[in-house]
């Protein structure tokens, strides 16, 4: 006898495929594993630094001496094998070799970075040297620079040194200074325009 109900087809709820998942991750994993993985390129030695070199060794020993004489000149003991400095420079001059020297105290193991940049000859530095003076007093060139930055550029046959300080955050001031009026009285000064 019907009673005029007929049963609604009854749908079945639809499950995470998880066991499908779990064999493709597995699968990918047992692949991975028996491929050995990325490719491992050969050692190429150890990394060099961004900074340009000098065209010779005599150059750059001539360049790193120059700084050494003036750090201890101002009392404060060298350090020659430090990290790359990168002081703002015009585009045209960041292939130019520099050498590093930083002046450290009791106060600033660190010490404070002197930068040379190297030249081909006495008048291609001085010819740079008033470029380089308007490119560190211009504020738009010194984003990455702290707004207190103090930049002081001298110049020594074809090599040009450049001073930065950043008074809020020198931790030996007095020796900042020293080292600054050391270098006032060995190398000719280029006066930044203010």
């Amino acid at each position: 006898m019907a009673t005029g109900m007929s049963e609604a087809p009854t749908t079945r709820k639809r499950r995470f495929p998880y066991t499908t998942v779990i064999v493709l991750v597995g699968g990918m994993a047992i692949f991975s594993f028996l491929s050995g993985g990325p490719l491992v390129p050969d050692p190429q030695g150890p990394a060099a630094s961004a900074a340009p070199t000098a065209r010779s060794s005599a150059e750059a020993a001539q360049v790193e001496g120059l700084l050494v004489s003036v750090v201890t000149a101002a009392g404060l003991g060298p350090i020659v094998a430090s990290a790359d400095v990168r002081p703002p420079l015009p585009p045209e001059m960041n292939s130019l070799p520099r050498t590093v020297v930083r002046a450290a105290s009791s106060r600033d193991p660190n010490g404070i970075p002197l930068v040379a940049i190297s030249f081909s000859d006495a008048a291609a530095a001085r010819a740079a040297a008033s470029q380089l003076a308007a490119y560190l007093a211009a504020p738009v060139n010194l984003v990455l620079v702290p707004p207190d930055a103090e930049f002081s550029l001298f110049q020594s046959g074809n090599v040009l040194v450049i001073l930065q300080r950043t008074p809020s955050a020198d931790l030996d001031s007095e020796a900042a200074n020293t080292l600054l009026i050391t270098l006032q009285g060995m190398l000719e000064e280029v006066p930044l325009p203010r």
